[in-house]
């Protein structure tokens, strides 16, 4: 009994340890956590993240303060929240999750560094109002803080407390509206840790850009109206062209415009409200438009028709045109705002960004890119006949032969006196092929030596890369010089290829010889034929 009594105790424990395990998981690794970002100033936001908690609910610590607590913990151990950065002295801080599990392992923390900041309060006012600027994140009871305003240091100083916070606050003493800038300093912290923060004395408004073209879209920002005060109005050079805005409840409006057209030089854009804020109170702003061109269109190929809209420039201006530094034959004059409009032709170009610019002739000027879509072929590279080469129209026997037949017969026939010299040249021109998209052609140019300028030869059209002299082309003796050039589908021109000298002789010694020869011989065989035929016929008569 004593046996069975045992053995029923020692079952009923197991089973009741093994309830109070499965209740109680044990983590299977510690837990971790990260914090973004990992530094800042009082009032970041930073986001917790962590992973391999045992329990249901966290609770987040800043040092030995509680900042949230009950957070809840995912089935798979996992938190995600959200804190702000308290109040508290620059340096480093811990950050620290801890969950109601109990267990030493499901705890993790990070470290935070703070930063000192101001603050200033309000952003926008009248003159001489006051403004309180609050720092914090300072060094513990750090002593002597200054204040500054638009580079002037105030006169006054504070003392952070044991959280590293202070305030000072001061009148506005500048009467002029528009923009100030506040900063802090002491002998622990610079004016370039805090930065710089924007104190508006209104009714203000901010433009930007404040110069551009004409077209440039402008933000205008209006600050220190009356609240949801209506009838706000935007002028340029005193003429409307926005009305009937409205300022929000904190006093502050924005909108967007673009520049209208008009002449180079300084205009005013002006601002006023309804009657709390008449025309006058917001001080004016001056906007420089400067000269530009847009191209319609901006992009193509030789002979493309563009037209070039110009704004910006004097009025009554005469505007000419440079495709490339080399110019177009265009002009046009301004109107009374500045503006014009030019068409021309697109020439040839062997680049694809090509600069376009007006000129006026007040000084003015502006420029454009126009892109060649399809650029100019390269140049073909010369082959043979080499540089200083000496051709002979007729370079062997039997080309004599053939020529001297061919001269007696046409002769004979036609009795023209005033062909040329028998036989052709067997020489061939040859350069490079080019490589292009689409066809091309070539151009092939024999001009003197002496005047290269005068050419005596232009074959055009050629879809080979090579050329043969006929009999068409004999040239007199002399010294010439050979160039080429490729042309595409759409008649963009290569440029020339480096000419190359040649000369040109009837024949060779050998050959002029027998060119003397074959003459005599060809008669003395067309003689000595016809008397033996004549001989026959007498025989026959006799």
């Amino acid at each position: 009994m004593r046996f069975r009594g045992s053995l029923l105790l020692s079952s009923l424990a197991v089973f009741t340890l093994t309830l109070l395990l499965l209740a109680s998981p044990i983590p299977v690794h510690a837990a971790s956590m990260t914090t973004a970002p990992a530094s800042g100033t009082v009032g970041t936001s930073i986001e917790v993240n962590g992973s391999g908690f045992a329990g249901q609910l966290a609770t987040i610590h800043w040092d030995n303060q509680i900042l949230l607590s009950k957070v809840p913990i995912s089935e798979t151990g996992e938190i995600n929240c959200t804190i702000k950065a308290p109040s508290d002295c620059r340096g480093s801080h811990t950050i620290k999750i801890t969950d109601d599990s109990n267990w030493t392992s499901s705890t993790a923390s990070a470290t935070f560094t703070l930063f000192p900041s101001i603050t200033i309060f309000p952003r926008v006012g009248r003159p001489y109002t006051p403004i309180t600027v609050i720092g914090n994140g300072f060094a513990f009871f750090e002593k002597d803080i200054k204040v500054i305003w638009d580079d002037t240091v105030l006169p006054i100083t504070a003392d952070a407390n044991n959280l590293g916070v202070w305030s000072i606050i001061f009148n506005a003493t500048e009467p002029n509206k528009g923009e100030y800038y506040i900063s802090a300093f002491s002998n622990s912290t610079s004016s370039s840790e805090i930065g710089e923060h924007k104190f508006i004395i209104g009714p203000f408004a901010k433009i930007e850009p404040t110069s551009g073209a004409v077209g440039t879209e402008i933000q205008i920002d209006g600050f220190g109206f009356r609240t949801s005060e209506d009838g706000i109005t935007i002028t340029w050079d005193n003429q409307i062209i926005r009305c009937n805005l409205i300022a929000g409840t904190d006093g502050i409006f924005s909108t967007k415009l673009n520049i209208p057209p008009s002449t180079q030089g300084h205009h005013t854009i002006g601002v006023f409200g309804s009657d709390f804020t008449p025309k006058g109170v917001v001080p004016d702003t001056n906007f420089v438009v400067v000269s530009s061109i847009e191209l319609q269109p901006a992009s193509g190929n030789k002979g493309t028709k563009v037209t070039v809209q110009g704004t910006g420039f004097t009025e009554g201006e005469t505007i000419t045109l440079s495709f490339e530094e080399k110019s177009i034959d265009a002009k046009a004059s301004t109107d009374s705002t500045g503006s014009f409009s030019i068409a021309f032709e697109v020439p040839q170009s062997r680049v694809k960004e090509n600069k376009i610019k007006a000129m006026g002739s007040a000084g003015n000027s502006a420029e454009a890119t126009f892109i060649i879509e399809k650029i100019a072929p390269p140049t073909p590279i010369l082959l043979s006949p080499e540089e200083g080469a000496t051709l002979e129209i007729c370079n062997s026997v039997g080309e004599v032969f053939i020529g001297t037949a061919k001269r007696l017969i046409g002769i004979i026939v036609h009795r023209d006196s005033k062909q040329p010299g028998f036989g052709s040249s067997k020489t061939t021109f040859d350069w490079s092929d080019v490589k292009t998209e689409g066809k091309v052609s070539y151009i092939l140019q024999i001009a003197p030596s002496n005047d290269s300028s005068s050419q005596v030869l232009i074959k055009e059209g050629l879809v080979d890369s090579e050329y043969a002299l006929s009999q068409e082309d004999a040239l007199p003796r002399g010294s010439y010089v050979w160039k080429v050039k490729a042309v595409d589908d759409i008649g963009n021109e290569s440029p020339w290829a480096e000419t190359r000298e040649f000369g040109l002789i009837p024949m060779s010694n050998q050959v002029l010889i027998m060119s003397l020869v074959i003459p005599i011989i060809f008669i003395g065989a067309i003689v000595t034929a016809g008397i033996l035929i004549w001989r026959m016929q007498m025989k026959k008569w006799y």
